[in-house]
């Protein structure tokens, strides 16, 4: 009889041994094929890109350090900056750009070459321009990130005041005696100073066209009256400047959003799953105080990127 029990115990210790064995095999071989798993999204290039001006830089900084942090692909941010929405596509085309952020307003005016409809809402621009791109390009638009950054008119507050208006249409009549500021890019774009004056009746004493971060200087310190620049420019508040209301809805919304192609949104699902964090997450007052922070503090984008994203729990603080 001792030795029945004697047999049986052996037993049950060798099978435990046995099963913990076992266990360690599976773990281990689980360890070791999610290693091998990362180690081979490390191969895997991706780059993040934006056009040439602040905020286009820090909406890269805030997709690729996203990226970089949460996953393990070996993800760069081109810090150069392209021209306009038609460069970077082409980027994306050749297969040297893989993200970027654009704006609703810009994709469905300038690039699919459609004319805005005022019932439009940013729910319905966003859905077209979304299935232009599929349908043209074989690109596809991610969740907004919240913010929409249309073009406005600027006076300084002083002068809005003296002149008593608030709208583009009380603009008018005193255009002819202002001498108004753009960028080449608002002079050429198809939703630019051609269509606005068109729809207003624009007629100012003259058009000064520099570099928008010469025009802030150059309206503050009363060499230009009026400019039209971006509405989340962090230098409007900063330099005491005042935003007039598009009373008759020329500009359409320019809701921000990430795009990639369809075939990265396939392959790379767990990355876009990544991007989409950021959906909702800057409305248009935070957008304009990062803008702010690169502007006017003089900071570089992608250290106000990381405070960004290290403050909402994105990524790490170290």
């Amino acid at each position: 009889m001792k030795k029945v029990k004697w047999l049986s115990l052996a037993l049950s210790l060798v099978f435990i041994l046995l099963s913990a064995c076992s266990n360690q095999s599976v773990s281990t071989a689980g360890s070791s094929t999610s290693d091998k798993a990362a180690q081979e999204k490390k191969k895997i290039k991706m780059v993040v890109g934006g056009k040439g001006f602040s905020e286009q830089y820090l909406l890269a900084q805030l997709v690729g350090q996203l990226l970089q942090k949460n996953t393990d692909y070996d993800v760069s941010i081109n810090e150069s900056g392209f021209a306009a929405s038609s460069f970077i596509n082409q980027a994306m085309k050749d297969g040297k750009v893989d993200v970027f952020v654009d704006y609703t307003g810009t994709g469905y005016l300038n690039v699919l070459k459609n004319k805005f409809d005022p019932t439009d809402t940013k729910e319905t621009v966003y859905k077209k321009v979304k299935e232009g791109y599929e349908k043209e390009f074989g690109f596809t638009w991610l969740d907004p990130l919240g913010f929409t950054n249309t073009y406005t008119i600027l006076l300084r507050q002083d002068t809005m005041k003296e002149l008593n208006i608030s709208t583009f249409s009380d603009l008018v009549k005193h255009a002819p005696n202002l001498v108004l500021g753009i960028d080449n890019t608002f002079y050429d774009r198809q939703d630019g100073l051609k269509g606005l004056s068109e729809k207003y009746g624009f007629k100012f004493k003259d058009i000064k066209q520099m570099e928008i971060p010469l025009a802030f200087p150059a309206l503050a310190e009363k060499k230009i009256d009026v400019l039209v620049a971006y509405s989340t420019d962090g230098r409007i508040p900063a330099l005491k400047l005042a935003s007039l209301k598009d009373d008759k809805n020329y500009f359409p919304p320019y809701y921000a959003a990430p795009i990639v192609t369809m075939d990265f949104a396939k392959k790379y699902p767990d990355a876009v799953q990544v991007i989409n964090k950021l959906a909702g997450k800057i409305d248009d007052q935070t957008m304009s105080k990062l803008n702010a922070k690169a502007d006017v503090e003089k900071r570089t984008a992608a250290d106000v990127a990381k405070e960004f994203l290290t403050e909402n729990g994105m990524i790490p603080k170290k």
